[in-house]
């Protein structure tokens, strides 16, 4: 969204006034949420965090619909898969603390700057996103709803690093705005994600660095590959950013440690990985990319979005098992 937006006077009819103030009282509960001390400010977050684990408590508890909480818990958390059988005790509690502790997060990242964001976040693995970033191909960042991915990205703003991350826009121009006055403070840039692949290419061409939300997948993505164990319809961004450019894919995720404390992880860094035949090698890279986004589950099983469609979406002609749940890859 460009800065002439707000000099459009057909654009501001669209907005009707109830959006406005809606708006306006949605920064200002950021703002005093910013200002609150850590303590309380994340107290409120358990407080909210009771109402989301009242809900999963109660919603589908036998998994049978074909996404939410209990059933990506059923597909993942079985004999054979990364997580293995068993539910970690507290899980749906940690998970639901974790889900508003990421709005306090949000609300509270601008408190990160240049001084202090090696105190926030532990960034003893940054140096192989130096390194990859200084072979001047440009960085491809796939990421996922794991850990905290809009710290992340204040972080590597903060860092220098010239990133561009792609987000997905709402139906509300002002939230628009204010969503991307709070990313794009410590110097990265954020674009929509309708149509984006073309201002990737651009970007990669230029050197630069883009971040990708690369853990989900519909009915048209172009790749199924394992994830979390199951063979899952997964977004191809950054393989087909990857042979289009030789940019290296550095996997990566923030993990929270505590309140307002962040861990880096880099699990995986692809290079070089085209072969010559384009389906295998779109296969392989995904493969990767999603072997490295679960390792993060696994390290923090409650921190990723278990309420997502991720495997809603199923390859034809699968047959499930007795289970009715979709067989292991």
């Amino acid at each position: 969204m460009s800065d002439d937006d707000d000099d459009d006077p057909q654009k501001k009819t669209r907005e009707a006034l109830w959006q406005r103030v809606a708006v306006g009282a949605f920064s200002g509960i950021l703002w005093l949420v910013s200002i609150l001390p850590t303590w309380l400010a994340y107290a409120i977050g358990d407080t909210l965090a009771v109402l989301w684990f009242l809900w999963w408590s109660l919603q589908d508890r036998r998994g049978r619909r074909t996404s939410g909480y209990w059933r990506n818990c059923r597909i993942a958390f079985r004999q054979g898969a990364p997580l293995g059988p068993v539910r970690p005790k507290r899980h749906l509690w940690k998970w639901s603390r974790h889900i508003t502790w990421l709005a306090i997060d949000f609300c509270r990242q601008g408190r990160i700057n240049a001084t202090n964001v090696r105190a926030h976040c532990d960034l003893t693995e940054y140096p192989l996103v130096e390194a990859a970033f200084r072979e001047n191909k440009g960085l491809i960042f796939a990421t996922g709803h794991i850990g905290v991915w809009d710290v992340s990205g204040w972080a590597a703003g903060l860092l220098g690093l010239p990133l561009i991350s792609v987000f997905r826009p709402s139906p509300l121009p002002a939230l628009n705005r204010l969503i991307e006055r709070l990313r794009t403070g410590s110097g990265q840039s954020v674009i929509a994600r309708k149509n984006v692949l073309r201002a990737l290419l651009r970007a990669l061409g230029d050197k630069k660095a883009v971040g990708i939300l690369a853990d989900g997948g519909g009915k048209h993505s172009a790749v199924e590959a394992p994830f979390l164990g199951t063979s899952s319809r997964t977004v191809a961004s950054p393989a087909l950013l990857h042979l289009a450019t030789g940019a290296p894919i550095a996997v990566v995720a923030v993990l929270r440690t505590g309140r307002m404390r962040y861990r880096l992880r880099v699990f995986d860094v692809i290079r070089d990985a085209g072969t010559g035949d384009r389906e295998a090698d779109m296969l392989a890279i995904t493969s990767r990319i999603n072997r490295g986004l679960g390792q993060g589950i696994v390290e923090a099983p409650e921190q990723w979005f278990w309420q997502s469609r991720r495997f809603r979406h199923r390859p034809a002609g699968e047959v499930p098992g007795p289970d009715g749940l979709p067989p292991l890859a």
